[in-house]
């Protein structure tokens, strides 16, 4: 088993006060992560990761430290809410890990 920090997109409540006094309650959108263990055997492939869009990037600012890196990981099976998952960490850290794993 693998254990990796999954990236995923929460939504949070946030308050705004309108120039009136009253409050105005808005969900926002944030990148967020969760602890996860994955399964070796499943994993097809690791590549590296690199935010797209804007919006995307500037989500990203506000979470993480801006020297974090990301890998995808491509996940076999039919159980799995989905196959492609974006995990906290580098490309070189999950090959090594990996690689070690199959010795």
């Amino acid at each position: 088993m693998l254990k990796v920090s999954e990236v995923f997109e929460k939504q949070v409540r946030s308050h705004q006060e309108r120039p009136d006094g009253t409050e105005l309650v808005k969900y926002v959108r944030v990148l967020g992560t969760r602890e996860a263990l994955i399964n070796v055997d499943y994993i097809v492939s690791v590549t590296p990761y690199e935010f797209g869009s804007t919006m995307t990037a500037e989500k990203l600012a506000e979470s993480f430290p801006g020297d974090t890196q990301f890998s995808t990981l491509v996940l076999d099976g039919n159980s799995f809410r989905k196959s492609e998952i974006i995990v906290v960490g580098s490309f070189e850290r999950y090959c090594q890990q990996l690689e070690h794993r199959e010795s």
